[in-house]
């Protein structure tokens, strides 16, 4: 009678943090709960769900970007000297994003039609709608890359997304990619490891990644990389950097994620194999880490230093970076 209910992280070689974690799924899970099972009744005075839906989708088809004219984007791009595959993966992530932004033109403008009576309300068509007035991601738009946000996070997001690919087509390619911004960061790996084989003239089968840290900001980096290139916007999960050494630490209290300084993805043709000290830190497209079976969520595994505590210490935490988080 006197053990606590609940075990403690520390039992199971996690960091306090985890409690919290736990905590807030819970939660979730409660509130989601509720809200649906709340009665549809509008109290006298209140807006009706039609009017908020008309309110919320014009307000939303203001905000959507445009689409990106391909053509224009082509030949754009023919006359730099941005490395081919990466021109490739750009003109291939310019098109997912055209089938987003396409989707949520479509839809926002059918919304305000069909509560005007002009148009059917399909059944994918009822679901947006209900997901918006729930704040949450209809499902029919979350085709191009997962996420875990709520709606005004995710409407954000998107819209810093596109600035980066309209940035790098307006002006030129950045000297430091926010790497969140890739539906398919895989790809852009991939584009890097081409770009370095082409360039030294050796088989792309024989390149691996080495990943030095940077601590420094990304507004301090001022030329490209050589090789590789410079990326940040990723968060630790389970740790946080420690600027000054250089290496893995134990996270704040009530950090839940922590910040990267500017990673270098650096292909190397011999990589020294793993010594002690290094930690093989896999990252993740975002918090949920199994994916789902169409899309997992693995992206790459960044050997990093892990400081004071072997390996083994930050394998048992769990200790992962992830490009987006939840909020």
């Amino acid at each position: 009678k006197l053990l606590p209910q609940n075990d403690h992280p520390a039992a199971f070689g996690q960091h306090p943090n985890a409690d919290i974690s736990s905590q807030i799924d819970d939660t979730n899970i409660l509130l989601n709960t509720i809200i649906s099972l709340q009665p549809k009744v509008i109290k006298e005075g209140e807006a009706t769900p039609e009017e908020k839906i008309m309110d919320q989708a014009s307000k939303m088809a203001e905000q959507v970007p445009p689409l990106f004219n391909m053509r224009e984007v082509k030949q754009t791009m023919e006359a730099r000297s941005d490395p081919d595959p990466l021109k490739t993966v750009l003109y291939q992530e310019c098109d997912r994003y055209n089938k987003l932004l396409a989707k949520l033109h479509v839809e926002l403008k059918d919304m305000q039609l069909a509560v005007q009576g002009l148009v059917i309300v399909t059944p994918e068509l009822e679901m947006t709608m209900d997901a918006l007035l729930d704040f949450k991601v209809p499902t029919a738009w979350a085709f191009a890359y997962p996420s875990l946000k709520p709606l005004a996070s995710w409407f954000r997001d998107l819209g810093k997304r596109i600035d980066t690919f309209a940035s790098w087509i307006a002006t030129s390619m950045p000297k430091v990619f926010w790497i969140p911004a890739f539906t398919y960061p895989s790809g852009y790996n991939t584009a890097l490891l081409q770009t370095s084989a082409r360039k030294n003239g050796i088989p792309i089968d024989t390149l691996n990644w080495e990943f030095p840290i940077l601590n420094q900001e990304p507004d301090a980096i001022a030329q490209a990389a050589k090789e590789g290139s410079y990326v940040f916007g990723l968060f630790l999960e389970g740790a946080r950097w420690d600027m000054d050494s250089g290496c893995l630490s134990q996270p704040l209290p009530m950090e839940l994620f922590s910040p990267m300084p500017v990673i270098h993805f650096k292909p190397v043709e011999s990589k020294k194999k793993g010594s002690k000290g290094i930690y093989s830190c896999p990252i993740y497209l975002y918090p949920f880490r199994s994916g789902s079976r169409e899309r997992p969520s693995f992206v790459i595994s960044a050997d990093v230093k892990s400081g004071n505590q072997p390996s083994d210490f930050w394998v048992k935490r769990g200790v992962a970076m992830v490009l987006a988080t939840a909020v």
